[in-house]
């Protein structure tokens, strides 16, 4: 078994196994601080796993220098397709009903570096483990196409417990949930794997996971109020999922371009 096999078999293995333990007892407690310890499993045991297996060869992409182009796109392109969607739905339900006055609107544009900064300390505990470690030896190992498949099925799975625990996007047809949730990570890996290779760095990654949490969780999803929203938009919206779907593609052809 190669040197690749042997540290994902371990990555893996390791992190769904204290993920599951964190999950349980968060269901159970709900303790925002189990929350943040299960976000950072992934990071820690990949740091762990880069120095055990691979030494002074490892590379997270933490310290690799970035464009700054790919910053910027790590930023706005979770805005592409939550706000996108979200407003398509609005417009279609006639939500939200509480408004956006000048006040709330400006507190929000105020409000949201400092947010964003503080939903990148707990993405990075993912993002350090799954796209900075696993991807890259995902990719040596199965190649491009199937790296992207085990990296965002095995991503969005890690959240399946949450789920049917009623804890996290909990709010549409349980059945209906975990399909929909499933295809849109494994969408939105694709764009996050994507992020990683062509730049060379984690931190897009991150940037990226960071402002969907930010923005989904902590503008969207409160505003909405109609029950029918997150049917339409958010991790398991059909219009969400469609133009992440779109955004998909354009990155697939990039990345292509990017190595033919």
């Amino acid at each position: 078994m190669s040197r690749d096999k042997r540290a994902i078999l371990v990555f893996y293995g390791v992190v769904l196994l204290l993920s599951l333990v964190i999950e349980l007892l968060y269901i159970r407690t709900v303790i925002t601080f189990l929350m943040v310890l299960l976000m950072w499993i992934p990071g820690i045991v990949g740091m762990i796993c880069s120095k055990v297996f691979y030494g002074k060869e490892g590379s997270l992409g933490i310290a690799n220098k970035v464009e700054p182009k790919y910053i910027i796109l790590g930023i706005l392109i979770p805005s592409v397709y939550l706000v996108g969607s979200y407003l398509i739905a609005w417009a279609v339900l006639g939500d939200p009903t509480t408004g956006m006055n000048s006040e709330i609107l400006f507190r929000s544009v105020i409000m949201f570096l400092p947010g964003l900064l503080g939903s990148t300390l707990t993405a990075a505990g993912e993002e350090i483990g799954w796209r900075g470690f696993a991807f890259p030896v995902l990719e040596r190992e199965f190649g491009t196409r199937k790296a992207v498949f085990i990296n965002g099925f095995i991503w969005a799975l890690w959240h399946v417990p949450l789920i049917i625990g009623g804890v996290y996007q909990s709010a549409v047809n349980p059945a209906y949930g975990i399909v929909s949730f499933i295809v849109m990570v494994m969408l939105i890996a694709v764009i996050f794997c994507w992020s990683r290779s062509v730049s060379g760095s984690v931190i897009p990654a991150i940037l990226l996971h960071a402002s969907h949490n930010h923005i989904d969780q902590r503008y969207l999803q409160p505003m909405s109020t109609d029950p029918r929203v997150p049917y339409f938009a958010g991790e398991q919206g059909v219009i969400t999922i469609a133009i992440a779907a779109v955004i998909a593609v354009v990155v697939v052809r990039h990345w292509r371009r990017e190595y033919s």
